[in-house]
């Protein structure tokens, strides 16, 4: 299975590297020890990109790579604004809620109204993000979790383990999302 974990300059760290450790445990002996083909990217429009704090990484993948994912998971942070805007990003975005599960948390909601993945449905997103999202025309809903079938919105950074936990349940099964979830849970 492939899972396309979506960046852009002026991500959110958490948002992309909580999920990305949580992909990670789904392979590790350690945690749920699936043996079957898992395939996590992390794909971008650049080569090299930076978050919100200054730490820049490399894509594994450009964004097209998303295309042909199993799973899309898209991060948040203050540059989505800018990519909502970006015409070049977004038609690199060719994402089928038919055969894919799509993921976005907070401001990353914001991309999926802009591709017109949440026409007719409702979303979660962070606090701050709520005026921005109804005014797209999308009807919102103060959850940690909003799932429509194969498209799911998380609000709030720490939903991104909720995101990735849904993505794991449904590509390989609930145990697997358990395990992934109670090794970063907190002790007590």
């Amino acid at each position: 299975m492939k899972i396309a974990m979506i960046g852009f300059e002026g991500f959110t760290d958490v948002d992309l590297f909580m999920p990305w450790d949580l992909f990670y445990r789904v392979k590790d002996p350690t945690y749920a020890a699936f043996d079957g083909e898992w395939d996590v990217r992390i794909c971008a429009d650049r080569a090299r990109f930076a978050s919100y704090s200054g730490l820049a990484i490399d894509r594994h993948e450009p964004l097209s790579w998303a295309e042909g994912a199993d799973a899309v998971f898209i991060v948040s942070g203050p540059g989505s604004r800018l990519k909502i805007k970006d015409p070049a990003f977004l038609s690199s975005l060719r994402l089928d809620p038919s055969r894919q599960l799509i993921a976005a948390i907070d401001s990353g909601v914001l991309i999926l109204a802009a591709l017109g993945l949440l026409e007719g449905l409702s979303a979660t997103t962070y606090p701050s993000v709520f005026a921005e999202l109804e005014a797209m025309g999308v009807r919102t809903e103060r959850r940690p979790l909003v799932i429509h079938g194969n498209v799911a919105t998380g609000g709030g950074c720490l939903a991104t383990q909720d995101l990735a936990a849904w993505i794991v349940e449904r590509l390989i099964g609930p145990q697997a999302a358990a395990q992934i979830v109670d090794s970063v849970a907190k002790v007590g």
